[in-house]
């Protein structure tokens, strides 16, 4: 019978609880996740836009997105407000006080009832972002497109 040499450390170990993470280090990881969320710029500008129900210029308002969606790689989680690209303008009224709004008859259904792709309008507004002119001609275009 043959004893095998135990195994053998292929660096020097590491000093008591040096491989702990530092609070300067998660504080800089947060910093950097909640800098991709927001884009004050890109909301300033969608609460420029024309409401996309009912046309009211300026509409007041930046509506996120919550649904999710592999296609857009949108993704997200039970409580996590989505990232200021995904909005969409909205009047207060369509928005949320109605009785046909957003928040009390669902996303799905609101949209739905639109005839409108929110994410895909998202995506385009974002692409768009800065140059008003063309962010509200993307509005314009899905209320006239819903109309006809």
């Amino acid at each position: 019978m043959t004893i095998r040499p135990l195994p053998q450390r292929l660096s020097p170990a590491a000093p008591m609880g040096s491989l702990l993470k530092h609070t300067r280090m998660v504080r800089k990881q947060a910093d950097r996740a909640s800098a991709e969320l927001h884009d004050y710029a890109h909301l300033a500008a969608v609460r420029e836009l024309p409401c996309v129900k009912c046309g009211l210029e300026p509409c007041g308002e930046a509506a996120h997105i919550r649904h999710q969606s592999g296609t857009h790689a949108k993704f997200g989680g039970m409580g996590k407000k989505p990232a200021d690209q995904w909005t969409v303008p909205l009047c207060g009224s369509c928005h949320r006080e109605d009785r046909d709004a957003l928040h009390r008859v669902g996303e799905q259904t609101f949209f739905a009832d639109l005839g409108i792709n929110p994410l895909l309008m998202c995506v385009r507004l974002y692409v768009a972002s800065g140059d008003l002119v063309a962010m509200r001609a993307i509005v314009l275009t899905a209320i006239a497109e819903r109309g006809a």
